[in-house]
């Protein structure tokens, strides 16, 4: 089995976290493909932990076009990495799971994405992926999106894709996909996931919502035990588990508690931006008792200095 992770320096420790976790559920060697602007940066962390069962590679991502939505502070070049990386891929290869860096595994995954696997080399289909809206399925806001970006069928997140490659190179379709990135000028809410949206537009096989378990950070009300008899555990939501704010939340704590398991760091603070971060700082100190936080001065010392580093 083969998986492709694209990230930059901004997610190597949640793709640490993705990797460790698959590396424990797992009972047989897999190959993994990291495409990374800079390469030096995530090998020398993984580096520091025995992941065994994982065959890594590694590919130099560069990019000389234009790219949509950069100029949104939260959309970085690492977005559209996939849109480049498969081109990279060895050509023996006939199929690559992409999977986003802030996924971790609960249960081996091997099994089902194997099956997946089977009955996408033998369909009519390029991509297999997780749906998660539907045209006229009664929600106005989503179809009005859907007209927007002239959908009319179905939308997936893309989180976690299965590509057939022998498909994929036989159709051509890494000069369609960079062709159709370069031509798309509508204003992107979802930037790639939107991107390939529109290029596919419904036509792919569907993938087990349970390889790419979405979960909102802000659900007060989440069952974390029912979620862990899922294979996956995606963090979905605007407030991410890495935010100070994340931490008022189950996911937040349970992805805290994951985090000290691999890292020998008490917690793990990612901003978003200055002035949100900021924000969640002086909600952190209005409401101390509703946050998973043990040793608050340290946490409160960690969060601040970040605010220097933004």
């Amino acid at each position: 089995m083969n998986f492709l992770y694209c990230l930059d320096e901004n997610y190597n420790r949640q793709a640490i976290m993705s990797l460790y976790t698959l590396n424990n559920v797992i009972d047989v060697t897999v190959n993994i493909f990291i495409a990374h602007n800079n390469v030096a940066s995530i090998k020398k962390q993984i580096s520091q932990f025995n992941l065994d069962k994982l065959n890594i590679k590694y590919l130099n991502i560069s990019n000389d076009i234009e790219l949509p939505n950069l100029k949104n502070e939260h959309v970085t070049e690492a977005t559209y990495y996939r849109i480049f990386a498969l081109s990279k891929l060895n050509e023996s290869l006939d199929h690559i799971v992409y999977i986003d860096s802030d996924i971790i595994f609960n249960k081996n995954p091997l099994h089902s994405f194997n099956s997946l696997k089977n009955k996408l080399l033998s369909s009519e289909f390029e991509i297999s992926a997780n749906t998660i809206g539907k045209y006229q399925s009664g929600n106005k806001e989503l179809d009005e999106y859907f007209d927007y970006l002239e959908i009319n069928d179905k939308y997936f997140n893309a989180g976690v894709i299965m590509y057939d490659l022998s498909k994929y190179r036989k159709n051509k379709l890494d000069q369609k996909l960079k062709s159709h990135l370069l031509n798309f000028n509508k204003e992107a809410k979802y930037w790639d996931q939107d991107i390939l949206n529109v290029y596919f537009n419904g036509q792919y096989l569907e993938l087990p919502e349970t390889l790419n378990n979405n979960v909102v950070t802000e659900n007060e009300n989440i069952n974390i035990e029912e979620e862990l008899e899922k294979i996956t555990m995606h963090f979905a939501g605007r407030t991410k588990p890495w935010h100070v704010e994340g931490l008022k939340y189950p996911v937040g704590c349970y992805f805290q508690k994951i985090y000290r398991s691999i890292f020998d760091d008490e917690y793990f603070i990612s901003p978003y931006n200055k002035r949100r971060h900021f924000r969640e700082i002086k909600n952190f100190l209005r409401d101390r008792k509703s946050y998973c936080i043990n040793n608050q001065m340290t946490f409160l010392i960690k969060s601040t200095f970040l605010l220097f580093k933004l």
